[in-house]
């Protein structure tokens, strides 16, 4: 089996994060600076499209009631409903990730770019999946303290306490694991302050 990246000469880097850590502003910011970023959320929302195999699946696992009015899979009802049961959880990731990694690889080797990024929201927990099928270089985690995540949960998405703190005991702790990464952005103030870090990672990196 070729494993992507290697085969291709082309440099992969992942950048991951829990919720609410700044990882989706770390990723605009490595576009800004005109590098490829594959957003794996982006892909999630295509392969949840009416038609699809994993769509019929996802009505069959969890119901009728994960639909909007249009009949489409509701993300929102769908992640209320698994965030509170980990076997649920569990369960989604199970019929998701193989179908996501399989597409991305599809991507990568579209893109001339020899240096790509991925955005990942749940790499450790299917690390060893995309380890099967892409050549990772380096992985960058972004990470930021609980409580301050938990507010930025209820300031952006206007949840109460109780179900941000649900959504981060959701995810493994990454602040926890970051002797597991290559590259360690501490994000506990400005957006500015972390754009700045982004910059300097880059240019230290060489990239």
């Amino acid at each position: 089996m070729q494993i992507i990246g290697m085969m291709q000469n082309k440099k992969i880097i992942v950048v991951c994060g829990n919720i609410a850590s700044g990882k989706s502003t770390v990723c605009r910011r490595i576009r800004e600076k005109g590098f490829v970023v594959i957003d794996l959320d982006e892909i999630t929302h295509q392969i949840y499209e009416q038609g699809t195999d994993l769509y019929y699946k996802l009505i069959d696992e969890f119901g009728k009631e994960i639909l909007d009015e249009n009949s489409d899979i509701d993300r929102k009802k769908l992640s209320k409903l698994v965030f509170n049961s980990k076997t649920l959880l569990k369960k989604l990731e199970e019929l998701t990730h193989t179908d996501i990694i399989l597409r991305v690889v599809k991507r990568i080797k579209k893109e001339k770019s020899d240096l790509i990024f991925l955005e990942i929201s749940m790499y450790l927990e299917s690390k060893n999946l995309v380890d099967k099928y892409i050549n990772v270089d380096e992985d960058w985690v972004v990470v930021a303290d609980r409580d301050i995540r938990i507010q930025r949960i209820i300031d952006r998405n206007n949840f109460d306490y109780d179900t941000a703190v649900t959504r981060i005991n959701s995810q493994l702790d990454y602040e926890k694991k970051i002797s597991e990464f290559d590259e360690v952005i501490v994000n506990n103030t400005t957006e500015s302050d972390l754009i700045l870090k982004v910059d300097e990672l880059i240019d230290r990196e060489k990239l």
